[in-house]
């Protein structure tokens, strides 16, 4: 993976905790203007765009929220293989427990920025 290029983040919404902390986790790195959010679904239905990501993402973070890991299968689905995956369990987060919490999300941020 590429340094100092732009991060683009792709990131699992699931339904539970884990998915929400994800989403949340991307949104704010987004909205604070440290990342490109692109919709993890149309990796799935849009060949055509898959295929641009593929060929312009320099750095790819891939959020998942649990071990299931459906981010990161869609990514390899769509035949993305450079990128950064980071689970929110590997925060100490336990998927249907957790209460998602300001200071978990930003410490993923932080996380996030660091790499």
């Amino acid at each position: 993976m590429k340094t100092n290029e732009e991060i683009t983040i792709v990131s699992c919404s699931g339904a539970s905790n884990t998915g929400k902390y994800s989403d949340e986790v991307a949104r704010k790195l987004m909205q604070s203007g440290h990342a490109k959010m692109l919709c993890l679904a149309r990796f799935s239905v849009d060949k055509a765009f898959a295929e641009k990501s593929r060929n312009e993402i320099s750095k790819l973070i891939v959020l998942d929220g649990c071990p299931i890991n459906c981010a990161e299968l869609t990514v390899k689905n769509a035949g993305i293989t450079d990128y950064t995956h980071i689970n929110t369990t590997d925060f100490g987060i336990v998927k249907g427990k957790t209460s998602v919490t300001d200071d978990k999300i930003n410490e993923i941020v932080e996380f996030i920025n660091s790499i």
